[in-house]
């Protein structure tokens, strides 16, 4: 799993010492505390598209406080961080974040999409349903998998309809956002609305939070706290209440200079 540790400003001298302090209490060193034994290695990501961490605002691409992945913290000491691709990043003060992917714009993004295919299908030839390919696999020897499925997309509408969706603005959504394995089930025979509403359901990504004041914050519950053994016994209110949007909320809403960093653990 990912999580994003928020640490203050002052940490950017020594993010990963900042990330082990922060970490800590929720290592699964079987202290007695089976709630908060979360983790049992961890490190720093992002970096690549779709690889867990941050869009850079345009502009920030090259601020050096940005942060990078060091993969293999735990099995490597003392790895090299892995250079980030232009616009993302593993980390970095918010305010260099971009966290202007909305509902909205993926709900427009969506509906371009849609109507896009219904174009081409008027130019181009109807094609063949995917279970068309996946019969051939029972039925010859040696028709793979992967070929089924590179012929079934290969048909010109499919590739056409692919091709447009690369020159989408789609980065900051989550890596199947308009994508699917059968498309002419999904788009092509899918009203405008079922394809909205299957769509825009898990069109955003989000994030599990450890917050300034030490809540881990896992799929938008409630919060462990790090000072204590468990939601049972624990005497403190969570620094943001459940649900997902308030999680959400809660790191467009800290100070520009907070660091975000994207860890990745072990559970």
């Amino acid at each position: 799993m990912s999580i994003t540790v928020c640490l203050p400003a002052g940490a950017a001298d020594d993010v990963e010492e900042a990330v082990a302090q922060a970490m800590a209490p929720f290592e699964s060193d079987g202290s007695g505390s089976p709630e908060r034994d979360v983790w049992d290695s961890w490190y720093v990501s992002g970096g690549t598209v779709h690889g867990s961490g941050f869009n850079v605002l345009p502009g920030h691409e090259r601020d050096p406080r940005l942060i990078h992945e060091i993969p293999g913290r735990w099995w490597r000491p003392g790895a090299e961080a892995t250079p980030n691709e232009f616009g993302w990043c593993a980390g970095g003060p918010r305010g260099l974040l971009d966290f202007s992917a909305s509902v909205e714009e993926a709900g427009a993004l969506a509906e371009a999409a849609w109507r896009r295919w219904h174009e081409l299908a008027g130019e181009l030839p109807e094609p063949l349903p995917r279970g068309t390919f996946t019969a051939r696999r029972r039925t010859e020897p040696g028709y793979s998998r992967e070929q089924a499925g590179a012929d079934y997309h290969g048909q010109p509408l499919l590739a056409a309809f692919e091709a447009y969706l690369e020159k989408l603005p789609t980065e900051r959504y989550r890596w199947d956002f308009l994508r699917s394995v059968d498309p002419v089930a999904d788009v092509g025979s899918a009203t405008l609305e079922e394809f909205l509403a299957r769509t825009l359901f898990s069109a955003l990504n989000t994030r599990n939070v450890l917050t300034l004041d030490g809540w881990w914050h896992e799929d938008g519950g409630p919060g462990i706290h790090s000072l204590c053994h468990g939601p049972a016994t624990c005497p403190h209110t969570p620094g943001i209440p459940a649900g997902q949007e308030h999680a959400d909320a809660y790191l467009r809403d800290l100070p520009a200079d907070t660091l975000l960093v994207n860890v990745h653990c072990h559970v």
